[in-house]
């Protein structure tokens, strides 16, 4: 494999806990091995996060917390990166590849894509986040290219995710990520670098640790965020009846190959929460 561009490296953080210890030195012992860029944004830890980073030979950056927003503290790290690839990280993954930054960056190579990001498998997950990460970060690569009449949200899919991602820096500061959007920063930069005529790849060869156990408040919480964040943008033309059918449809046959027929009232229950999560959120105003 040919030497990548200078990679940068992105996290926002507030009480990171043990998973960001980790995460931490496995981001040092990267910083050495490939000469990555590391920059820690931090927006009022109180656990002694920032402490571990900086042990571990990173670049801190402290904002105050009422400075703290998804897209907008993402765009301070691009400004303040100076890798040509700057790679996007939460506090709770942990990258299980050894190569990581050079198989995002390698993707990168590639002068039409604008961002690819990397498999996501689960420390621990319920059946419904387990189908969740079946069906958006399989063993094989995805494209997506930009295509007539563009492209929109549909019920549990992924388009793009700053969990473990890498972008092009040039086309970041030329589209920075949206800041008026509580949520799903990533997923509306991915639908307009579309638009604009870039392409989106997933590289599964780059792979990380990462998965959430919702309750139901907390998904319904997560997915209000989401219509309405989406709703703000114009982009919650998906996630039709229709289209949310099909997707429970295919969600109930996983259930039954994997033999977890036992908890399909519990599914049930979880993506009537998750649809009408979605569907209150888009009809909310502020």
């Amino acid at each position: 494999m040919t030497a990548p561009p200078r990679v940068s490296v992105v996290i926002p953080t507030l009480n990171g806990g043990e998973q960001f210890v980790h995460l931490a030195r496995h981001l040092g012992a990267m910083r050495e091995r490939h000469g990555i860029e590391v920059i820690v944004i931090d927006s009022g830890s109180t656990d002694g996060t920032p402490g571990h980073a900086e042990r571990a030979g990173l670049r801190v950056h402290r904002i105050p917390a009422s400075e703290f927003g998804h897209g907008r503290t993402r765009n301070l790290g691009v400004g303040m990166a100076t890798g040509d690839v700057v790679c996007f990280m939460t506090q709770d993954v942990l990258p299980c590849t050894p190569d990581w930054p050079l198989r995002l960056a390698a993707a990168l190579e590639d002068p039409t894509v604008a961002g690819v990001y990397g498999r996501q498998v689960p420390r621990d997950a319920t059946t419904m986040e387990m189908f969740f990460v079946a069906l958006n970060y399989p063993a094989t690569p995805l494209r997506f290219d930009p295509q007539p009449g563009g492209h929109h949200p549909r019920p549990g899919r992924v388009l793009f995710s700053n969990a473990f991602s890498a972008v092009r820096r040039e086309v970041a500061l030329q589209l920075p990520f949206v800041d008026h959007v509580p949520v799903s920063e990533d997923q509306v930069w991915g639908f307009q670098v579309l638009e604009r005529g870039w392409s989106i790849v997933y590289e599964p060869r780059a792979e990380a640790l990462h998965a959430h156990r919702y309750s139901l408040r907390g998904l319904y919480r997560r997915t209000f965020l989401i219509g309405r964040a989406l709703k703000l943008i114009g982009l919650d033309r998906g996630a039709t009846f229709p289209e949310s059918v099909r997707f429970l449809l295919t969600e109930l046959s996983y259930f039954v190959r994997q033999g977890h027929t036992h908890r399909l009232p519990q599914l049930l229950a979880y993506e009537l929460t998750r649809w009408v999560g979605f569907q209150v959120g888009r009809r909310s105003g502020k």
